[in-house]
């Protein structure tokens, strides 16, 4: 039979690799898990200092320890023009803050927020479409992300999301729906975005531990 530690290490591995444990998640106390495996708190704590030098998780001083961003165990997130082989221009098509009440996104709710649209372009071609949700006071703050990758234009340390990745069909045509919901350290959402792009061009590749 394997060690207390090893079993509580394996148990939550196998919850962050299925899924059920999302970047950002927050596991059990350590006095939590002691008392669901029956080990003693120094066994409980042996496990989680472990999933933490993997990688898998993150630890902070007063508050928890948490599923490691998308970023650690040899992810990296992306913005979307990254997944293209060449080289993409951005617009800014609009810009609106939203009344109060306005419908948006789970993760921004109760939020003041506005609405950003943007392109990415490969000469004429239009080859990303996005809707980007911030929480900002007014429009004026909406306009200076400009063509400004969203990763770069927030730029937090401790900066994680929660990333889906969609196959959809519009019109006839293929395309990936890609969708991140980006939070502090503090688990506070910083921004929602999902993007359109053509499933024929786009590459996504991440490399992922066994």
């Amino acid at each position: 039979m394997a060690a207390a530690y090893v079993r509580i290490h394996q148990t939550i591995l196998e919850q962050i690799r299925s899924g059920k444990l999302q970047p950002g998640d927050k596991l059990p106390s350590e006095r939590d898990l002691a008392g669901k495996f029956e080990v003693s708190l120094m066994t409980a704590r042996h496990a989680v200092s472990m999933l933490q030098q993997e990688g898998y998780v993150i630890r902070r001083v007063g508050s928890g320890s948490f599923v490691a961003p998308a970023t650690s165990g040899g992810q990296r997130l992306q913005d979307p023009h990254e997944l293209f082989k060449g080289k993409l221009t951005g617009r800014l098509v609009a810009t609106q803050m939203l009344a109060a009440g306005a419908v948006v996104p789970e993760p921004m709710v109760g939020m003041s927020c506005g609405l950003v649209a943007r392109v990415w372009s490969s000469g004429t071609s239009r080859m990303i479409e996005e809707q980007i949700w911030l929480p900002v006071a007014n429009e004026r703050e909406l306009r200076k992300i400009g063509s400004t990758p969203l990763l770069g234009w927030i730029a937090l340390d401790g900066l994680f999301a929660k990333e889906t990745i969609e196959a959809v069909v519009v019109q006839g045509e293929a395309f990936l729906r890609i969708i991140h919901t980006l939070y502090d350290s503090a688990q506070r959402p910083l921004a929602h975005r999902v993007s359109l792009c053509p499933g024929d061009q786009v590459q996504v590749q991440r490399i992922l531990r066994p």
